[in-house]
């Protein structure tokens, strides 16, 4: 017999496809990040509040390209001060369900055999404040 030691924490399970359309999301994580690109950015992890899968969403943080991170500070009830200007802590989003609108995008990739593949992927292309009705409909409610 031998003994191994695997380092296995960046394992996930295959992610399934989420039905397109608005759906619940639990915030459960936020994290300050520079993309590739060298863009600050948040690499925010929502919990869908009906499949409970994890996913992560990104919200640039650069002037001028901060439409979804602006959408999702209002969508977890965060208000502008004065002159637009949004003072918040990364906490004050943990926890807040939102409403995330799923959509589909066809991905092109090579695998290993240098062959090109296709395959369907989910996006949440926006988000907004959830409403009663949403919630109603969500188990994991908070009331």
């Amino acid at each position: 017999m031998s003994r191994h030691a695997m380092d296995m924490s960046q394992e996930r399970e295959k992610e399934q496809l989420l039905p397109e359309g608005w759906r619940c999301f639990t915030i459960i994580k936020c994290e300050e990040q520079i993309s590739k690109s060298g863009n600050e950015m948040f690499k925010i992890t929502i919990t869908d509040c009906e499949t409970f899968q994890e996913i992560d969403i990104y919200a640039i943080a650069v002037p001028k390209k901060r439409w979804f991170l602006k959408s999702l500070l209002s969508a977890c009830q965060i208000k502008a001060g004065e002159n637009e200007v949004y003072e918040w802590d990364t906490e004050e989003i943990i926890g807040k369900i939102i409403s995330g609108r799923v959509e589909h995008k066809e991905e092109t990739w090579v695998n290993r055999d240098n062959q090109e593949m296709k395959s369907i992927k989910h996006k949440v292309v926006e988000v907004k404040e959830v409403t009663e009705e949403e919630l109603k409909n969500t188990d994991s409610a908070p009331f």
